[in-house]
């Protein structure tokens, strides 16, 4: 009786580490399925920000004087003199280095809507950019939020805060 047991005892190990060993492959796939390269923050000897790949090579010369971790389909956001805008993968400008803040989230796959958006703010407004750094949205909102692949948005109405996303091609979806 115990010989049968430590037998199920057995299998029952087996079967769940072949399974546990399944996902974290799976997941690990899923994981590098990179849609465009992982950029690191990096600080050289002068005091200067740019970006560096996984081999430790600039990727984005180091010309800014501040670079955030933040990356949403290959939009890097940088900083020169207090002002703020979005460089590409091989450093190319996707949009001028002039506007009061940038923000968009760590996502190095591809997220739920298949697009990718980050935020400009200028004179205390938020408008939404494309991967290309064209803008898909005027400067109209008080405040925004991205997160998992969600672009919240909020615009004040008087004295009532209207709220909402934005959906696929940058229209916008109140709730209420």
């Amino acid at each position: 009786m115990m010989l049968l047991l430590h037998k199920a005892l057995v299998l029952k190990v087996a079967v769940l580490s072949v399974l546990f060993n399944l996902q974290f492959s799976l997941f690990n796939s899923l994981v590098s399925q990179e849609a465009y390269p992982m950029l690191f923050p990096c600080r050289c000897e002068t005091g200067e920000w740019g970006y560096v790949d996984s081999d430790n090579e600039w990727a984005i010369r180091p010309i800014y004087d501040a670079v955030l971790y933040e990356t949403n389909g290959g939009m890097y956001p940088v900083s020169v003199g207090g002002k703020w805008g979005f460089v590409g993968v091989s450093g190319e400008s996707l949009t001028d280095v002039a506007y009061d803040a940038a923000v968009c989230e760590i996502d190095y796959r591809k997220n739920n809507y298949g697009e990718y958006y980050a935020a400009l703010r200028r004179k205390g407004k938020w408008a939404f950019i494309d991967v290309q750094g064209k803008f898909v949205t005027d400067f109209k909102y008080d405040e925004v939020l991205i997160m998992n692949g969600k672009y919240i948005i909020r615009v004040r109405d008087g004295k009532k805060m209207r709220s909402g996303y934005l959906s696929v091609g940058g229209k916008e979806v109140w709730n209420d």
